[in-house]
């Protein structure tokens, strides 16, 4: 055997062993060395440069640093997020944060930091998760008496700091994220409602107690020689009966209901009367009014008829024809605003509004075409055409 050549190849395997271990441990030093944080931005590369301190769940960021290439797990506010590592680099980590990663708003004790664990170790960055702003899509009713409830829907209702109409503070009630329940004054107020939270501020476009686009409110003359309607004898509730919301209203409180598509107890309207409503076409508006539905309504239709411009538009209001009210019909707890696009009304062709300033007539009747109703107890109120 020649000992010489066994000699030299033990030798040269063991130099390219050592070559080798030599090669990986630098490679590893590139890779798993202690990671390190130092920006985070958006994934957006118009906002590349941009360098963020807070972002909400559900954000795409890249986390920035140095020997991230190992990264195996990200956290933000000790939430653990999924990510591709294969989009990343030894300098960059691109996340989405996970929309369930809590927040200040449901955890006062987060942490604020961003972690990643990589083969060389752990980097935090202090980063604080933000809360959305508060989104409010309405009120349950628009119309509430002195020392009523309003009941304000939305959601992102975190660390309510206070809820105000005009500039009078509201004692809050109840509060949930998608509901917020107040007291109003002990007397009549009229306002914007306002609603701060810790992480941003909502207000409606409207005024709680508004008289804005009044077409019929039993209250206000709806006719040229004074009275507040002008024909149909629809029950003209006093503005002194518990059951009012905001001085006159009209309600139809009835058993064994025949079916018919008409009857005059069942209808008031006006004859040619100038509203005195602003210009502009149907999509820009919205007609709402209070009702009142107090047992449940499973049958017959509210067909609402507005005259502009010479031809008749009209809509069916029927909320219990849906299949969240099939089974138990459809009923209302108090008061409630019926909010409906303008642009829902409809003429012969089709057609819509083409300019408010042309409405000359509102008529409401109620009807049971098709079934006789055993029972029906519904009120309405405030008729009227408002901007959006």
């Amino acid at each position: 055997m020649n000992f010489k050549y066994v000699y030299k190849t033990a030798l040269g395997l063991c130099l390219a062993a050592g070559m080798l271990l030599t090669f990986q441990s630098c490679n590893e030093d590139d890779v798993d060395g202690a990671p390190a944080i130092t920006n985070v931005r958006l994934l957006d590369p118009t906002k590349a440069d941009s360098s963020l301190s807070a972002a909400e769940p559900g954000s795409l960021i890249v986390i920035q640093g140095q020997n991230l290439g190992s990264a195996m797990k990200v956290y933000f506010n000790d939430f653990e997020a999924t990510f591709n590592a294969a989009l990343g680099s030894n300098s960059n980590l691109i996340v989405t944060i996970p929309a369930m990663a809590p927040t200040k708003a449901v955890d006062a004790g987060v942490s604020n930091k961003i972690k990643v664990q990589t083969k060389g170790g752990e980097a935090t960055y202090d980063f604080v998760l933000s809360a959305p702003t508060p989104v409010l899509t309405g009120l349950y009713s628009e119309f509430v008496k002195p020392g009523g409830n309003l009941v304000i829907s939305g959601d992102y209702f975190y660390n309510i700091k206070s809820v105000k109409v005009g500039a009078t503070n509201l004692p809050i009630v109840s509060t949930t994220v998608k509901q917020i329940t107040v007291k109003m004054p002990a007397t009549a107020v009229s306002d914007i409602v306002t609603v701060e939270g810790e992480f941003g501020t909502v207000k409606t476009s409207y005024k709680v107690n508004g008289s804005e686009g009044n077409m019929i409110n039993f209250d206000v003359p709806a006719t040229t020689w004074g009275s507040d309607v002008c024909y149909g004898s629809a029950a003209i509730i006093p503005g002194t009966d518990a059951g009012a919301i905001s001085g006159k209203y009209s309600r139809i409180k009835q058993t064994k209901l025949p079916a018919t598509g008409y009857a005059d107890a069942w209808v008031f309207s006006t004859c040619s009367f100038d509203f005195k409503l602003a210009a502009g076409p149907a999509a820009e508006r919205q007609f709402k009014f209070e009702h009142n539905i107090a047992e449940p309504w499973k049958a017959g239709k509210y067909d609402i008829t507005i005259t502009a411009g010479g031809k008749e538009y009209v809509y069916a209001f029927q909320p219990w024809n849906s299949t969240e009210y099939a089974a138990a019909g459809y009923q209302t707890n108090g008061w409630r605003t019926a909010v409906i696009e303008l642009s829902e009304f409809k003429n012969a062709t089709g057609g819509t509004i083409a300019d408010v300033s042309k409405v000359s007539d509102l008529k409401v009747s109620f009807g049971t075409p098709d079934v006789a109703i055993a029972s029906f107890n519904g009120s309405v109120d405030n008729f009227r055409i408002v901007k959006k």
